[in-house]
């Protein structure tokens, strides 16, 4: 059986890097054997109660890239990988490190290192180690040709688009009736309401801010417009949410929001909502909640750049709104107040995390018979 070291030092709630746990999982049915490597404590029961093995790694306090390193080596002895899988531009350069060489150089384990975001600047990019994995995969195509400035030959990197899992989000699944009995106990100040889930960090790059003037336009045609917020208010940008709140109290909006302070039951929430908000400033290489909301066939609207606008192209092609355009917004709201648009019967290829797996498996297999 073919073992693969899922290597996830910056694995975050949320975050492209919990691909690591959910392959893990999906690759289980392709007998491979996975391990994730993790600092965290917080992701143990997740990853336990998927059945996937698990090893800690060296945290963030353990300073120094040869001393990650020394870690990752320590890992490779005791598991011996076929596969040594890091995910981010800072898992790759300690894993390059780790392995030690490239092609006849190293021979074992092979090192395949997945990227799902920009990264964090151009220099940055530009002397990351990329090309001494044995392979690259990419999440999508724009990534790839953003890269290709720095390192000409990732070219002939893998593009494996990161995709949802269909056994726990997928159209015909409900809340079951006690959470719902529960929710609407919770949140009486949603009777009644059209409520609009915003499931993102509340921080610039997320346009909370144009909630304001989308729900002031709902208001003004007698819709009675909720919104929930599931960001993080611990980790939110402290001046952004300040500006948020003042806002909404000049707006006279205070009592049309809730925030809902990262529920643990995000898959529910966005089932109850009766609409789902992804505007993203920026173009996002991946957006998990938008692909979830659209698998759970919930009417799904986005500013149309990057990962949002693939998935709702992909899947409820009505959705896709001109960047920043708060107006277009609303008036895709209002039409859904009163004929919400049909729901997907099935999430199409490649969007599920078993079309993910069967991609890196046919990777995995190419590596070790070469």
């Amino acid at each position: 059986m073919m073992k693969v070291l899922h290597y996830a030092p910056s694995l975050e709630s949320g975050s492209p890097d919990e691909l690591a746990v959910d392959l893990a999982f999906a690759l289980q049915t392709r007998e491979v054997n996975s391990i994730v490597a993790t600092p965290l404590k917080k992701f143990v029961t997740p990853i336990l109660s998927e059945k996937v093995r698990y090893a800690r790694c060296a945290s963030r306090s353990l300073t120094g890239l040869w001393g990650y390193a020394r870690n990752l080596r320590e890992l490779i002895r005791r598991y011996s990988p076929d596969i040594v899988q890091a995910y981010g531009y800072d898992a790759i350069a300690v894993a390059t490190r780790a392995c030690g060489g490239r092609g006849k150089k190293r021979r074992h384990p092979h090192l395949v290192g997945v990227l799902s975001t920009y990264p964090s600047s151009a220099d940055f990019a530009e002397h990351t180690r990329l090309m001494e994995c044995d392979a690259i995969t990419i999440t999508r195509t724009e990534l790839r040709n953003y890269l290709k400035t720095f390192h000409p030959s990732i070219i002939k990197s893998w593009i494996i688009p990161y995709g949802v899992n269909e056994l726990h989000f997928h159209p015909t699944y409900k809340p079951s009736a006690d959470w719902l009995d529960r929710w609407n106990a919770e949140h009486p100040e949603l009777k009644e309401r059209f409520t609009i889930c915003l499931p993102a960090s509340l921080h610039e790059q997320n346009c909370a801010l144009h909630i304001v003037p989308i729900l002031s336009l709902l208001h003004s045609q007698d819709i009675p417009a909720h919104a929930l917020f599931t960001g993080s208010l611990r980790n939110a940008d402290p001046d952004y949410l300040k500006k948020l709140r003042h806002d909404l109290r000049a707006a006279g909006l205070t009592d049309n929001v809730t925030f809902l302070d990262e529920p643990k039951n995000l898959r529910d929430v966005l089932c109850a909502s009766d609409a789902v908000l992804c505007l993203t400033q920026r173009p996002v290489v991946y957006h998990r909640e938008a692909l979830q909301a659209l698998a759970l066939g919930r009417p799904t609207a986005g500013y149309g750049h990057g990962a949002v606008k693939e998935y709702l192209e992909a899947m409820q092609p009505m959705g896709v709104l001109p960047v920043g355009d708060c107006d277009a917004a609303a008036d895709i709201l209002s039409q859904w107040y009163g004929s919400p648009p049909d729901p997907i019967t099935e999430i199409p290829f490649p969007y599920k995390l078993s079309d993910t797996a069967k991609k890196y498996h046919e990777l995995y297999t190419q590596l070790t018979h070469t």
